[in-house]
């Protein structure tokens, strides 16, 4: 099953997903009105690196297990009492489940927290006053550092 940002612009746009988001499931009757499904979702994200607030793409891949259940219920109602297995219970008559939310819980927890664009490199800082060959005299510093040097002088000037 493919998805791409028409399916859903919104999760799209709030998970930072670029190009299809794709999965690779495999349904198993599990008696009568269950079936598991598991498998996996890859995709690529563009995150910001924390080091230097470039913009860069992630690929990612998570596993997914979706257990559902045919019920006496009016809507689709999920279920997330356990960590790992998202349970879904749908109404005797539909014929699809929506698993959307459950797609935006796994993307959302495999992202990093800090995520870093070249992680297995050592990062060196150069400042504009650091480059000394005037190339990089025209680019911006980074806007937290401004922030910060503002926070320092007000502290400074409190004594």
């Amino acid at each position: 099953m493919v998805w791409s940002h028409a399916d859903a612009p919104e999760i799209f746009d709030e998970l930072h997903l670029k190009g299809d988001l794709v999965a690779e499931v495999l349904v198993s009757p599990e008696g009568n009105g269950k079936c598991l499904v598991t498998g996996t979702i890859s995709g690529v994200q563009t995150l910001t690196c924390v080091r230097s607030l470039d913009l860069f793409d992630r690929p990612f891949e998570t596993e997914i297990v979706v257990e559902v259940e045919r019920g006496a219920c009016a809507a689709q109602e999920l279920h997330d009492d356990d960590d790992d297995v998202f349970a879904y219970t749908i109404p005797q008559t539909q014929d699809f489940v929506d698993v959307s939310e459950c797609v935006r819980q796994l993307v959302t927890l495999q992202e990093p927290i800090a995520p870093v664009k070249n992680p297995d490199e050592d990062f060196i800082f150069v400042t504009n006053n650091q480059a000394g060959d005037g190339a990089d005299a025209e680019k911006p510093l980074d806007p937290r550092w401004e922030k910060l040097k503002a926070l320092k002088s007000k502290m400074e000037n409190r004594s």
